[in-house]
């Protein structure tokens, strides 16, 4: 019985399993970065909204938000933070505080045709305050 070659095939798995370790650890790199792209987008629209406040309040001296403008402003500083194809916004504001969610499309990639492509959701909530 000859052994000859047997080495072949486990050395062939090993390859193929580094290749889709790496591409992996690449794919996770990629959710994370787009994942934190998305975030700041977010955390953006939520501190420019919040920071749209009441006029007759302020006068007054309270620090409220101005609802409609404020959601307004919060979708526009999101979409415009690092702006990115497919990316939409939503806000919702009341006179205590502004949140904004962000949805990012996150494109495939080296696992593409395992992962496919995914949605990324990130959002934030921000108050007036004195500073």
């Amino acid at each position: 019985m000859s052994d000859k070659g047997t080495v072949l095939p486990i050395l062939a798995l090993l390859l193929v399993g580094g290749a889709l370790a790496v591409a992996l650890a690449v794919e996770v790199g990629r959710i994370g970065a787009a994942w934190r792209e998305a975030s700041f987008a977010a955390d953006a629209g939520a501190e420019a909204g919040a920071a749209v406040i009441d006029r007759d309040a302020a006068y007054r001296g309270e620090l409220l938000v101005d609802p409609a403008p404020a959601e307004e402003g919060a979708v526009a500083a999101a979409l415009a933070a690092r702006s990115r194809d497919g990316r939409t916004a939503s806000a919702d504001a009341d006179p205590t505080r502004v949140c904004v969610t962000v949805r990012q499309p996150f494109p495939p990639g080296l696992l593409g045709s395992v992962a496919g492509g995914r949605l990324i959701t990130a959002s934030a909530c921000a108050s007036p305050g004195q500073g």
